[in-house]
């Protein structure tokens, strides 16, 4: 086995109360990348340890100790710990911990050089920073269910919990980002990541789109669709607006009449397009389009279902999949982060851990 490379953060301390999703998400992959993540749970543990393959996937690498900050011999451990930190992360509705004595006004006396990040629903201000929500309704507030809605998909929530994962990745752009301003100011700071405003954030030019009336979207070229095949299988084309590959799909699955149309009657015919290559994709097997896809040159690829992932060989081949070994001796497959640095290992260590296992351990 070759030696393990140093991690882009070894030596970066994360002290976090941040529980269940976008928290965890954030510092999984700050500890991937080599930072020493000490989850700070309340005495009954994160409350998505009722999950334990979804609270395993999310919290490999990091060391628990479990603390009830309303005690103050508890609360004065906690304080120890953040005194030591580079980063301190929490994701309570706002003004929670202040209550404790511990928002970022009272943490800067403790440790002027402290990162400071909150990730909550709906941020620190505004009139909807106090609303109870999950995922699904920062979706909605944030714009990416409208063309759900107006698709009439009767209801059912999208698979990818956007709001969650996509304030994870604005977190760690965020704390990362302070920590480099630190190293030349000396200064710590307070980052405020709200999961409804990354939802809006992540669909930039689309919103610019919409706003000019713009019919430049890809999903808006009859090229760009997902179909099923004669065996169920499902597949994606993604010509977004290039002519030559919508010519070039049309005589894949010989729909004659569509080689030459242009982007704009694309467009207004997306519907009709979409229907008659579907009708022909049903036509044959997944087997048959993708020698013919792959020959062609065409912009395709499978619709892979999760339990298929693993297996795929474009993932294999990039190493996203990892086995980790629980405290019972059972194997574990985790997924990396995907960032790869030449220099820098990013890979998963060691499992989750039990709640408060690393009581009592030394942090110095």
């Amino acid at each position: 086995m070759a030696a393990r490379k140093p991690g882009a953060l070894d030596g970066l301390r994360i002290v976090s109360m941040a529980e269940q999703y976008p928290g965890p998400f954030c510092t999984m992959t700050l500890s991937d990348m080599g930072a020493d993540v000490i989850q700070v749970e309340r005495p009954g543990g994160d409350p998505s340890r009722f999950l334990p393959a979804f609270f395993e996937a999310l919290n490999r690498n990091k060391r628990s100790v479990a603390l009830d900050a309303r005690d103050p011999a508890q609360r004065a451990e906690l304080l120890a710990l953040i005194e030591r930190a580079d980063v301190f992360l929490e994701g309570f509705r706002p003004g929670k911990l202040a209550k404790l004595d511990l928002g970022y006004d009272d943490l800067k006396t403790v440790n002027p050089r402290l990162i400071y990040a909150s990730i909550s629903g709906f941020g620190q201000t505004g009139p909807y920073r106090m609303r109870p929500a999950h995922d699904l309704t920062f979706q909605g507030v944030g714009g990416a269910l409208g063309e759900r809605i107006s698709g009439a998909v009767d209801g059912l929530p999208p698979a990818v919990l956007l709001g969650d994962t996509v304030s994870a990745l604005y977190a760690v752009a965020g704390v990362l980002s302070a920590l480099l301003a630190r190293e030349r100011t000396g200064q710590g700071s307070y980052v405020d990541i709200a999961m409804s405003d990354a939802v809006l954030a992540f669909q930039a030019p689309f919103v610019a789109a919409d706003a000019a009336e713009d019919a430049a979207l890809p999903q808006r070229d009859a090229g760009y669709a997902l179909y099923e095949t004669a065996d169920a299988r499902w597949l994606t084309t993604s010509v977004a607006h290039e002519d030559a590959y919508w010519d070039r799909l049309c005589r894949d699955v010989g729909l004659v009449d569509g080689v030459g149309l242009k982007r704009p009657d694309r467009v207004a015919r997306r519907d009709e397009l979409v229907a008659k290559i579907a009708e022909r994709i049903r036509r044959m097997p997944f087997a048959h389009w993708e020698a013919l896809f792959e020959a062609s040159g065409q912009m395709w690829g499978p619709a892979l279902p999760r339990e298929e992932l693993a297996q795929d060989p474009q993932f294999n081949e990039r190493g996203l999949f990892e086995l980790v070994t629980r405290r019972d001796g059972t194997v574990q497959q985790v997924l990396r982060q995907p960032v790869k640095f030449s220099a820098y290992d990013n890979a998963p260590l060691r499992r989750a851990p039990e709640v408060g296992e690393h009581q009592g351990e030394s942090f110095d």
